[in-house]
């Protein structure tokens, strides 16, 4: 069995100098807006939610997951989205390494008293029951896309029989104001755990990149005094 390998996430760019941009910004009004100190100002808007300023910079990050999450990232309307097309290209070409591993997704139990919610499976036998089967499932697929490709089907018809389990790459652009209430919300429980692997692997690039930025946004996501905060507490 092949090592699951997604998701993956890379910064793509972020504005240079994002805080002292930020931090200039929010000083518009004043007549030395390129003082050097800003952690007490950045500190200050998070905490009194003047959260424009955290408008005035912005952060792409390339993300590989599968369908399945891609098309819970795409709801997210205050970024701009780029993704790999299964009209133009063979996914399992472009992104074999993960294609080879796609079967292998994480089998769990329904929560039933949260019908967003998943939980680990008590039966053991589980993966022996099924995993057999989504392994013939997925291999008859790849057969059959594969001969529809060789007989010349367009890919934009014959991507119809590929499972939403299949990998795909994106490019999601935003400011930082949207990226610190993604990961406040898509961190937090409740979250599907594929996409809480996503937000968690942005969260952790964010903290390297805004250390004065997300310090304070911890702290207030600590505090509870912002629910939109709260996914902040769970990074792992």
């Amino acid at each position: 069995m092949a090592e699951y390998t997604l998701p993956e996430v890379q910064l793509d760019w972020i504005t240079p100098s994002a805080e002292q941009v930020m931090a200039r910004h929010a000083r518009v009004s004043t007549s030395n807006p390129d003082r050097d100190d800003f952690e007490k100002l950045l500190a200050y808007c998070i905490k009194h939610s003047h959260w424009s300023v955290f408008e005035q910079a912005c952060a792409s990050f390339e993300i590989t997951t599968t369908r399945a999450i891609s098309q819970q990232i795409l709801r997210h309307k205050s970024f701009n989205f780029q993704e790999l097309s299964q009209r133009y290209s063979d996914p399992t070409d472009v992104l074999e390494r993960h294609t080879a591993s796609a079967a292998n997704f994480e089998l769990r139990a329904q929560d039933h008293k949260n019908r967003q919610n998943s939980i680990e499976y008590a039966d053991s036998d589980i993966e022996e029951r099924f995993r057999p089967r989504i392994n013939q499932l997925f291999s008859d697929i790849q057969k059959l896309y594969d001969d529809m490709l060789s007989a010349s089907v367009a890919k934009e018809c014959a991507r119809n029989i590929l499972p939403v389990a299949m990998p795909t790459r994106l490019h999601m652009t935003g400011s930082i104001r949207s990226w610190i209430f993604y990961v406040g919300l898509r961190s937090a429980p409740g979250t599907q755990k594929e996409h809480k692997l996503v937000s968690d692997l942005i969260g952790r690039s964010l903290i390297k990149l805004l250390p004065v930025t997300i310090c304070a946004v911890l702290s207030q996501a600590e505090s509870g005094s912002s629910q939109g905060l709260t996914g902040w507490n769970f990074i792992q």
